[in-house]
């Protein structure tokens, strides 16, 4: 009966294995699923701005005359070029294929959501392959879908859609093993799927792949690859990026725009404190948090199966060593020396914990070698009874990972935008203050609701020339908190004029993020306020009450 039970499992397995990360990921993300509509899932400022690239999408796709790379509904009147915005095109797609069926948000959320099943069950088919266990493929994928660093990364859609790197994997690998070049094919179809969810991992994939080739060249587990498997998946995958990477290189030959590249020293890293650090005591943004059991199956591994666990434990380290440069810090303090090699990938990584990505399918490969080395100290153990360890341990990493409700972001917006400007012409220009690159994240998210221009916004990579309206005008330049600060103006009544000449209907004061409210009250006296409630203060720019 046991055995005919285990033998149906077997048949069906993949679909299991599907439906228990669909249900693991459920039981995670309770909080956001019962509130698919009220909240953006991801704790992170940068939430704010992903339905917007939802929402400009469609509207490109709806009107001919819109063009996805340019944008005049943010930064008016200037505009703003879009190359380097974060789009996830892929994630887009989806979600917009939802959106009839579960309204807007909830379709963005969903979309999320389906990331880390596909993360979990990659993984899983990673993990099986490589070593011959189905329980060690399910315990990899637990670590590597539902880790510190990927829980933060709900905030960001071009950096979620991890699930590439384990099947980009799994194919080369096999390619190479078998000489097929089915395979190889397959493999490049999984980089234009990165492609299409984010340029940054089309880079990190690049770095992993010429890392496995290079192990693979000096390793007895490896057979060396054939030179046509490598030529081919080279020359496949560049053709199938070409759509997502042209615009990109055409603005940075052609136009110069060289706004991609930045100063090292200004990367984003992690603290080399991170792993020890659980993230249920610690929310953690920017690291990655090992976890007791991984890092006791990680122990196992090395002690157990070290010959098979090489690959898996390079590039553990290489990723940690390049994610915490190039200036590391030990909780928070600079320890006073440079890692040189993290030039060579910061220009185009940008921040690189980007690269906890990378040494998050180090840890969950070393965990499914580690479980292969329990095993071992299973022998005389009944199936039953293994099937019990193993849930066990399984259970205990998906607790320790997930101890903490999973990261949201509030979606509450002011009646104003909901109600107030549906009799408003839709060209009518909306000002918000204070405003800055932190605090035009809220406003993008607004936007995709009442659909006014503003003048402020926020894109990847911008140029200081998209702030020219917002310098001009001496009551937006008062309320411009990433400037030094200046004097509220002392004629408030001849900047309200410039922006109502500027087609600029309404100067919006957001209550929850300005500091200095009464200044504006009393700055903008006697006018009185035509909308006000718990979350604006608004005035029109003619004095209209």
């Amino acid at each position: 009966m046991q055995n005919d039970f285990f033998e149906r499992f077997r048949r069906h397995e993949s679909l299991w294995v599907l439906l228990l990360f669909v249900l693991l990921t459920t039981i995670a993300a309770w909080n956001i699923v019962t509130k698919l509509d009220g909240v953006i899932i991801g704790d992170d400022n940068d939430t704010y701005i992903n339905p917007w690239a939802d929402w400009w999408t469609q509207r490109a796709i709806s009107d001919p005359k819109t063009s996805l790379w340019h944008t005049e509904m943010m930064y008016y009147p200037v505009g703003a070029d879009l190359t380097y915005h974060s789009f996830s095109h892929l994630n887009t797609a989806v979600s917009l294929a939802l959106r009839p069926f579960i309204g807007v948000l909830p379709a963005y959320n969903i979309t999320i959501l389906l990331n880390f099943v596909l993360a979990g069950f990659s993984m899983f088919h990673l993990g099986r392959y490589m070593t011959g266990s189905s329980v060690a493929g399910i315990l990899a994928g637990i670590v590597f879908a539902y880790n510190s660093h990927s829980l933060y990364q709900s905030a960001h859609p071009v950096l979620v859609s991890i699930w590439c790197f384990p099947w980009m994997t799994l194919f080369f690998i096999r390619a190479v093993r078998e000489d097929r070049i089915a395979f190889a094919l397959a493999a490049a179809v999984f980089v234009f799927l990165g492609a299409a969810t984010s340029t940054v991992l089309v880079f990190l994939m690049a770095f992993w792949i010429v890392l496995l080739i290079i192990f693979m060249l000096f390793s007895k587990q490896f057979s060396r690859p054939q030179w046509r498997i490598l030529i081919i998946f080279g020359s496949v995958s560049a053709l199938l990026i070409i759509p997502t990477v042209y615009p990109l290189l055409i603005s940075a030959i052609s136009g110069g725009n060289t706004n991609f590249i930045i100063d090292p020293n200004q990367s984003i890293k992690t603290d080399i404190i991170s792993p020890i650090v659980p993230h249920w005591y610690v929310w953690l943004k920017r690291g990655i948090y090992f976890g007791i059991m991984p890092f006791f199956l990680a122990m196992l591994a090395f002690g157990r199966e070290k010959s098979k666990v090489k690959l898996w434990l390079l590039l553990t380290i290489v990723a940690f060593l390049f994610a915490i440069g190039p200036e590391p810090e030990l909780a928070h303090s600079k320890l006073g020396f440079v890692l040189p090699w993290t030039y060579l990938v910061t220009p185009f990584l940008r921040n690189t914990y980007r690269m906890m990505i990378l040494m998050s399918m180090g840890i969950a490969m070393l965990s499914a070698y580690g479980w292969l080395g329990f095993q071992k100290s299973l022998q005389d153990k009944t199936q039953n009874r293994k099937a019990i360890v193993a849930l066990l341990v399984g259970a205990a990493i998906f607790i320790d990972y997930t101890a903490v409700p999973f990261p949201n972001t509030p979606a509450t917006v002011s009646t104003f935008y909901t109600d107030y400007l549906d009799d408003v012409p839709q060209d009518v220009v909306l000002a918000t203050v204070p405003t800055g690159r932190q605090e035009d994240k809220r406003y993008m998210y607004y936007q995709t609701v009442h659909e006014h221009p503003m003048t402020g916004g926020v894109i990847s990579r911008a140029g200081t020339e998209v702030y020219a309206f917002i310098y001009g005008n001496p009551l937006l330049r008062f309320g411009a908190v990433d400037l030094e600060p200046v004097a509220f103006p002392s004629n408030p009544e001849s900047a309200m004029r410039q922006l109502a000449e500027a087609n600029v209907g309404f100067l919006i004061i957001d209550k929850q993020l300005t500091k200095n409210l009464e200044i504006w009250r009393d700055g903008l006296a006697p006018q009185t306020p035509v909308f006000e409630d718990g979350l604006l203060l608004v005035y029109a720019t003619e004095g209209k009450e």
